[in-house]
């Protein structure tokens, strides 16, 4: 499976060198040069389109391909100053794609220091000055570069964790009996006594916010007053008429760690009593094998992913890093030709920063192991942080940026989760906006709920997309080109932290994004008061 995923990336590669040939030749570059290096180009091409299954000393040699390619492109266009820094990602990434981990490791290790040495020789004057049609054909080239990495990037995250869920969950159709359509459902079980351990009474208010708990926490740390009833279960994870005035419930309930408990409820105007405990010794799980065997995938799946999230993002803080050193002109002024490509190489690098983290923080989520420290946070002052990172961006889109808050809005969140839930929609409003129109950011209290929004002015979200949209990969009719993450992060955050995402839009008027976050309360509020005092 890996070999047909290496070989996948490289034809693409292939096809791209083609393309950016041509535009190369379109802005005005020499025919002979261009074609010199597009054969130079397309060697890691060829050599990894060619990879024979289980052959390492092949992949390696696609590894090398990859770095020579780059540290070539890199001395020929300007050396440090050149777009084509983007390619130093391929050869660790291209490691990583092999199942060659070690391998992808050193390249990235080998990648930051060749980087270090051409701008150290940049510096002393050992790097020769570009022909004048060089960024002609750097560019389109570069761009080339980060479609693969992501492409390498979205292929490591889907290496077969589907089709382990599907092996581990699907039932043997030859070992089930046959059964009606009509046949009745089983019956709820009956809740036992209470056992002496692995129980837990919880106290709710109407708003549905823990009062008080007493008993076992069942390893939920989150389990303690204050803490939203929806955060402790997985969604859909609890019965559905829980929360209806006067209901009492009976059955079985999934925490978000994945454990299964037994759930009594009676509820009243005034909030409910909730009662869990862990099923009784003999009460039988009918998947209980496959779901432990699969949990187990997960945390060697979700280890893998923090470790690939760390592989990726040593060379990625290291172009982000040089790019920053390139725009403040540390180390003398920027060739004019160039003056733009810094911003340009620091502004797709955080592209893909923020891809990886989304990537992760999903996995994360789904594998019940999200990284959440929920303290007050102030959606306007995250909002105007956001808004300066973004700038750019926006500038370059013809995008105005707007912000509409009243003053302080204090929710109780993950700081880091907020601003990546603002990044994300964000840019998703500014990739749909045309020229010309304003992003409009809001944040308010209702009640007990923070909220923040986003608004754009696009073209709309057709009525029929809108409801799936929240899904991992799925994209609207007509999305322009992207990995459907964006939301579906947005949405699990939400939910992690007790509230919702909201979407609501208007072909031809826009899309206006609201994510209902819990308020901060006085008490939490109050240490921060007497500080600033």
């Amino acid at each position: 499976m890996s070999q047909k995923r290496l070989q996948f990336v490289h034809v693409a590669w292939l096809a791209l060198c083609g393309g950016s040939g041509l535009a190369g030749l379109i802005a005005g570059a020499p025919l002979w040069p261009v074609l010199a290096i597009m054969v130079t180009a397309s060697v890691p091409g060829i050599a990894g389109s060619l990879v024979p299954a289980g052959d390492s000393l092949w992949r390696g040699l696609v590894v090398i391909a990859w770095t020579v390619v780059a540290l070539a492109g890199l001395i020929l266009t300007g050396g440090g100053a050149s777009p084509l820094t983007i390619l130093l990602l391929a050869a660790p990434l291209a490691g990583l794609l092999a199942g060659a981990r070690r391998m992808a490791a050193e390249a990235g290790v080998f990648a930051t220091f060749a980087l270090f040495l051409v701008l150290v020789g940049g510096a002393l004057g050992w790097v020769p000055q570009p022909a004048g049609w060089a960024g002609a054909v750097a560019v389109p080239f570069a761009f080339s570069g980060l479609v693969v990495s992501a492409l390498m990037v979205w292929m490591l995250v889907h290496s077969g964790l589907a089709e382990k869920l599907q092996q581990k969950l699907q039932p043997d159709a030859a070992a089930l009996p046959e059964t009606s359509n009509h046949a009745a459902a089983p019956a709820r079980p009956m809740v036992p006594p209470l056992p002496g351990h692995g129980a837990a009474l919880l106290d709710v208010t109407p708003e549905g916010r823990l009062r008080g708990a007493a008993g076992d926490t069942f390893g939920l740390r989150a389990l303690r007053p204050g803490a939203a009833l929806t955060s402790l279960f997985e969604p859909g994870g609890l019965p559905g008429d829980i929360t209806q005035p006067g209901a009492c419930v009976t059955g079985e309930a999934t925490l978000i760690s994945g454990q299964r408990v037994l759930i009594a409820a009676e509820t009243s105007s005034g909030g409910a009593a909730i009662l869990l405990f862990a099923p009784p010794a003999g009460l039988p799980d009918p998947q209980e094998d496959a779901r432990a065997d699969f949990e187990e995938e997960l945390k060697r799946r979700t280890a893998f992913f923090a470790s690939l999230g760390h592989d990726l993002r040593t060379p990625l803080h290291a172009i982000l890093g040089y790019a920053e050193i390139m725009q403040a002109e540390l180390m003398g002024p920027m060739p004019e030709v160039y003056a733009d490509y810094p911003a340009i190489i620091h502004e797709s690098g955080t592209d893909l920063l923020l891809l990886v983290d989304d990537i992760l923080d999903l996995a994360r989520a789904e594998a019940g192991q999200p990284r959440l420290d929920p303290e007050p946070v102030d959606l306007s002052a995250s909002a105007e942080s956001v808004m300066r990172q973004l700038k750019g961006h926006a500038d370059r889109a013809g995008v105005t940026l707007k912000l509409k808050s009243q003053g302080e809005a204090w929710a109780e969140a993950d700081a880091r989760a907020v601003r990546q839930i603002w990044q994300n929609l964000v840019s998703n409003a500014i990739k749909y906006s045309g020229n010309g129109k304003t992003v409009t950011l809001e944040t308010r209290i209702e009640g007990g709920a923070a909220i923040l929004s986003v608004q754009d002015r696009g073209a709309g979200i057709p009525a029929a997309d809108l409801a799936r949209l929240t899904q991992p990969f799925a994209q609207a009719t007509g999305a322009k080109a992207g990995t459907g993450l964006g939301l579906s992060v947005v949405r699990r955050f939400a939910e992690l932290h007790g509230g919702e995402l909201r979407l609501s839009s208007k072909p031809g008027r826009g899309t206006k994004a609201e994510v209902i976050l819990p308020r901060a309360s006085d008490a939490d509020l109050r240490p921060l008061d007497e500080a600033a005092e």
